[in-house]
């Protein structure tokens, strides 16, 4: 194989598939950039007027962060596999006024209040006897806090059709109304059972592990101003039934919903983002405000003032669901990343109807604050306290070795045949 890779004959398919995507994907963007590259420049386009290194704040805060890890490969029993999940949070105060500023709080304090840092799961089904729905079910409920799904349901239709909506006879008269009976339970929420591959199922026991952990911060005795989460606010809209095909979609309008009653501020940090055109963006802000300039841009939705950008008028969950999102960059040595926030939250407090000098000061004053939290020289330009919780949930490949011989000893001391975990050929898989 490697002297296949080392071959003209690699190099020029390489250059032909570079190549056909530059003549074809590339060219179109292009085209649809043009039309958007004066609004985004004089409109949406800022930089972050940043805090000063010594400032003390008037009012110290918290900031929380929750990440999660894990494998979907932990182990086999034949047909059976096992995935490993971790979840980790982490709190930090700015400190400003006390110093040194970003203390982190002591896990022992953390643990007594949302149990454990980091937390271990686990999950298993066969796949292949059709158990994977239900058994993908009972791992939700069980580490979901709110176990009843009306509970957290009814919020994604509050906040899709209005506050009128607070319980399912509330959907009578909308297209919604004949898919009731499937929404009173966490297996008939799984709309998209024909596409729960080992992948797909991990994902969701995965989003809905790291959920659960802002729930139980939000309903703390402490009291974050934000909370970072790793990841966007994308909620996946089953194409027939018009809302949620996973449970997490309608957890997350639930956390949402919590966030504004608590007056905590949930923001999902992606370092991977998919926005088109993003390095486009990223050089006029440089062109702009100058290279070391720190900057943010909106990427609005076709309900904002002038309705969604061109670049992504095709992109499925572009933007999100009932989300916003911007393009940020605190440093000019890190790609641009994203972070969005509920749009419920941000037309309360960020957007002003008719007066876009208050959206962007609301805006500048929101971007400060992230940026503030950003500074730590190990990550700098992205926030501490994200970076924080992947370090205290990531499960590093000697980690995963270490657990799996621990998971081998277990075998064998339930009387397990370890032939069962192996596989045929072991020396395939070094």
């Amino acid at each position: 194989m490697l002297e296949k890779i080392l071959t003209d004959k690699f190099r020029k398919l390489l250059k032909t598939v570079l190549m056909d995507i530059q003549n074809q994907q590339d060219r179109r963007d292009e085209e649809e950039f043009a039309k958007d590259e004066m609004r985004i420049k004089e409109d949406l386009l800022d930089t972050v007027e940043s805090y000063s290194a010594s400032i003390v704040l008037d009012e110290d805060f918290l900031v929380a962060a929750v990440d999660g890890s894990g494998t979907e490969n932990f182990g086999m029993l034949d047909d059976i596999r096992i995935h490993l999940l971790s979840t980790a949070t982490v709190i930090l105060d700015t400190n400003t006024q006390k110093g040194p500023p970003f203390s982190i709080m002591e896990r022992a304090v953390l643990g007594a209040e949302l149990g454990e840092q980091p937390s271990l799961d686990m999950h298993w089904h066969s796949g292949v006897r059709h158990d994977a729905k239900n058994k993908m079910a009972d791992s939700l409920t069980n580490i979901y806090p709110s176990k009843d799904p009306t509970d957290f349901v009814t919020q994604f239709f509050r906040d899709d059709l209005g506050p009128q909506v607070k319980s399912f006879s509330d959907l009578d008269g909308t297209d919604f109304a004949r898919h009731k009976s499937k929404l009173e339970n966490m297996v008939s929420l799984i709309s998209r059972a024909g596409y729960l591959t080992n992948p797909v199922v991990h994902d969701e026991l995965r989003t809905v592990s790291e959920y659960a952990a802002i729930r139980k911060v939000l309903i703390s005795k402490f009291k974050p101003k934000f909370i970072l989460i790793d990841g966007a606010m994308s909620i996946f809209v089953h194409h027939v039934l018009k809302y949620p095909s996973m449970p997490s979609g309608f957890m997350l309008r639930e956390l949402c919903a919590l966030a504004r009653d608590k007056e905590v501020i949930l923001c999902a940090v992606s370092k991977n983002h998919t926005i088109p055109f993003a390095h486009r963006i990223a050089k006029m802000a440089e062109d702009i405000f100058g290279a070391e300039a720190k900057w943010f841009c909106l990427l609005p939705s076709k309900n904002d003032p002038n309705g969604g950008l061109h670049i992504y008028s095709d992109r499925t969950y572009l933007p999100p669901k009932l989300a916003v999102p911007y393009l940020f960059s605190f440093s000019r040595d890190n790609r641009p990343s994203r972070i969005d926030f509920d749009r419920i939250w941000w037309l309360k407090n960020i957007f002003v109807r008719g007066n876009p000098a208050a959206t962007r000061a609301n805006e500048k004053q929101l971007f400060r604050d992230l940026e503030f939290m950003s500074r730590d020289a190990r990550w700098y330009g992205y926030p501490v306290a994200l970076a924080l919780a992947h370090e205290a949930c990531k499960l590093s490949y000697e980690n995963l070795g270490l657990a799996r011989e621990v998971y081998r000893d277990v075998l064998r001391a339930t009387n397990h045949d370890p032939r069962r975990a192996a596989p045929l050929r072991e020396d395939y898989n070094l």
